[in-house]
Order: structure tokens, then sequence, then C-alpha cells
């Protein structure tokens, strides 16, 4: 499902240490986001699936720079690639 453009709807700042809070493990986080401090989990909307809930997670250094661009923000929605969002989950998840 790594393919199409989503929109960010909501987005908070994950500890990387508190990742299992949205199912992944201390060796996914390693092997998806090497020794990046934390990550940035992101409701978002497909906007070429119907509108299908999904719960994007990258780097929180990647989001914070698809914020600043705007990117973040665009109506239009941003290209969903396993490069800039390693994972994917079905649905809206609740890190918090």
């Amino acid at each position: 499902m790594h393919h199409g453009t989503v929109r960010a709807i909501e987005y908070e700042i994950l500890p990387r240490d508190l990742a299992g809070a949205v199912g992944l493990s201390p060796g996914e986080v390693k092997k998806y986001f090497g020794d990046q401090a934390d990550l940035a989990v992101v409701k978002c909307v497909c906007l070429d699936e119907d509108g299908e809930k999904v719960t994007c997670i990258a780097s929180a250094e990647r989001f914070k720079e698809l914020l600043a661009s705007g990117e973040a923000s665009d109506p239009q929605g941003t290209a969903l690639t396993p490069s800039g969002w390693p994972v994917v989950f079905r649905g809206w998840l609740q890190a918090g």
C-alpha cells in the first residue's frame, strides 16, 4: 500500500522509546529510522483510495521538513513513498 497521495489530518511527535505504543518493536524502529531521535505519527487520508484512513510514520525530522515547506498542509497531499513514509498502517492509530 506504499503508493499514492495522502493528506495529513493531524500528527504527534512520539519519542522513539515509546514506538511500542503504535506497534513498532525497537528492532523495527532501528530498521526503518536508524538512530534518528523521534518519530512523527501522522493520521492521514488517502486521496486516491476513496478517503481511506491510514496512519503514516516518518522520522520527526522528515515531517518537520514537510511542515516547513508547506507540503504537509497542502490540500493536494503529499506522495506516499517508502523512503519518506517507511511505515503505514490501515486506520488511525492513537499513539498517546
